[in-house]
């Protein structure tokens, strides 16, 4: 069966109620397949929108000092809203080697949460290696937990090693597809 014609755009205005509507469904969706609390489409739809092409956020840095105003260790926190929400991200996390095990990052990502509750954050991610167990542990000590969500990332590789910019592009999927 033969796809019928498609035409896509970049969205002309940040209000289109279509495109907002789209957004509403989808997270309406989404949170039936994730244990997360639940919003009502009217929940949604207020925070939704409009989409601007362009969106500010903030970079908030926290520094943990000894007694000797030394720096030992920084959370650097970024937030952002794209247009459904004020989301958050532990962008880096930092402690000098003799510090560790001090308590110092449970202090720094304590102080992180405190800022994503203050801004009403909807969404806050963090990004760790599964190798390591410490700073898992800070994490979920404050909250965080595995997702249900596979993430799957694209780095602009050069090279031997770098494939078809196509490749494995899976153009039939769509994106949050069931």
């Amino acid at each position: 069966m033969a796809s019928p014609p498609l035409r896509i755009e970049t969205l002309q205005r940040p209000d289109d109620a279509e495109a907002l509507a789209l957004l509403v469904e989808l997270g309406l969706e989404d949170q039936e397949r994730y244990d997360h609390p639940r919003e009502t489409r009217e929940e949604l739809a207020a925070r939704t929108g409009p989409l601007e092409p362009h969106f500010q956020g903030d970079n908030v840095v926290f520094v943990a000092r000894d007694e000797k105003d030394h720096a030992l260790g920084l959370c650097w926190c970024v937030l952002f809203d794209p247009g459904n929400g004020l989301e958050g991200e532990v962008a880096e996390l930092y402690v000098e080697p003799p510090a560790r095990g001090a308590g110092v990052a449970t202090a720094l990502v304590g102080e992180a949460m405190r800022l994503f509750r203050d801004r009403e954050a909807t969404f806050v991610t963090v990004w760790t290696r599964p190798d390591n167990p410490q700073a898992l542990a800070v994490y979920r000590r404050h909250g965080f937990q595995p997702t249900e969500q596979t993430v799957l990332t694209w780095l602009p590789l050069t090279g031997p090693d770098a494939g078809p910019a196509d490749a494995g592009s899976g153009r039939d999927a769509d994106n949050h597809a069931p």
